[in-house]
């Protein structure tokens, strides 16, 4: 009973301090922001591309967040295979984001893979070079973003080439890019 007593005294003491302490205030909070482009290319060509513009405010973890936002930074891009046909099919996977000025912010090119390779969790991580990072930091946090969009941020193209594939006439590539944006959001 002694032990009990004396465990609810430090219990209570160890409360008390807590009342007195009281918390210190959060000021900022990290929050990522994933934007994804998706993609589908159908062709029977040995090549084809597609091409798609888009604006953050078009992302809704942006638009809840773009007002308390204190800071933004390119955090990592990676690419993901969603469904592609034929089960053979093989090429060079590549795409490409650019900035409103057609200024290349990031590319990638996968030679001679096979789709399957790149779904559920093995999508492909895009490496960028500091360089790269810093003109995407720079672009992001000097970026007025048009409210209506008809001025696009950014433009994502999407190509295959050397495809090589059986069977069927056609063939089917749907991905998606996803890049993670690391900001800093005020705790309100």
């Amino acid at each position: 009973m002694k032990k009990i007593t004396k465990l609810f005294i430090i219990a209570a003491m160890f409360s008390s301090l807590s009342l007195f302490n009281g918390c210190d205030q959060l000021e900022n909070l990290p929050l990522n922001i994933p934007i994804e482009k998706e993609f589908t290319i159908t062709s029977s060509q040995s090549s084809a591309s597609e091409s798609a513009t888009f604006c953050l405010n078009q992302y809704k973890e942006w638009n809840d967040n773009k007002d308390k936002i204190q800071s933004v930074k390119f955090l990592s891009a990676a690419y993901w295979t969603i469904d592609f046909a034929p089960d053979d099919l093989k090429a060079n996977i590549g795409a490409s984001v650019k900035d409103k000025n057609g200024i290349t912010l990031f590319s990638f090119d996968l030679q001679n893979v096979s789709p399957k390779d790149y779904m559920g969790n093995n999508g492909f991580k895009i490496e960028l070079s500091k360089q790269e990072i810093d003109y995407f930091n720079d672009y992001l946090n000097n970026l007025k973003e048009d409210p209506t969009c008809s001025t696009p941020s950014f433009t994502a193209e999407y190509h295959v080439s050397n495809v090589q594939w059986s069977g069927s006439a056609t063939y089917t590539l749907h991905g998606k890019v996803e890049i993670v944006l690391d900001t800093e959001v005020t705790a309100d």
